[in-house]
């Protein structure tokens, strides 16, 4: 049984996901709100079974693309789609599939360094992508600029219920 916490997680989570698809009905080139989404997505994903949580994050990366695609210098959506492959390497059993995700982890969060090269958060991230010893750190958290625009967004919500 999921304790009470973990199960307000989830439900703020899948909340923060209608939001965002709703949002995204109305305004599909609002990147801030499609790299809110898969924060959600991301966080939900860890709820899941394995296949589940890989189709999760292919639908974040997926997401995270687009968003690239509106604005191809949104440090936050790359150190996202960093994570979403670094998320997906670690759902990978064989070290040789899993190798190309990091890689590509590793480029995102160079990414997203370059474009906002005083974050720490997206340092530690290519420090710890970079790393030899990357398979002994857990699932790296939600940017908390990301989290917070999701708890805003949750919040409005809930008001206007």
């Amino acid at each position: 049984m999921e304790s009470s916490s973990e199960l307000d997680r989830l439900h703020f989570f899948e909340q923060a996901c209608k939001i965002s698809e709703a949002t995204y009905a109305s305004n599909p080139l609002d990147a801030d709100n499609l790299t809110r989404w898969v924060g959600a997505l991301l966080e939900l994903s860890q709820f899941q079974s394995v296949p589940d949580s890989q189709k999760m994050i292919q639908d974040a990366i997926s997401k995270l693309e687009e968003a690239l695609s509106i604005n191809p210098k949104k440090h936050d959506a790359l150190w996202c789609l960093g994570n979403a492959q670094t998320s997906f390497a670690f759902l990978t059993n064989k070290e040789d599939e899993a190798r190309p995700y990091f890689e590509k982890a590793a480029q995102y969060f160079q990414q997203a360094v370059d474009e906002d090269p005083s974050n720490e958060i997206y340092l530690k991230s290519l420090e710890i992508s970079t790393s030899k010893g990357r398979r002994r750190y857990g699932v790296i958290e939600c940017d908390p600029l990301v989290r917070k625009g999701l708890e805003k967004t949750v919040s409005i919500w809930e008001q206007n219920e």
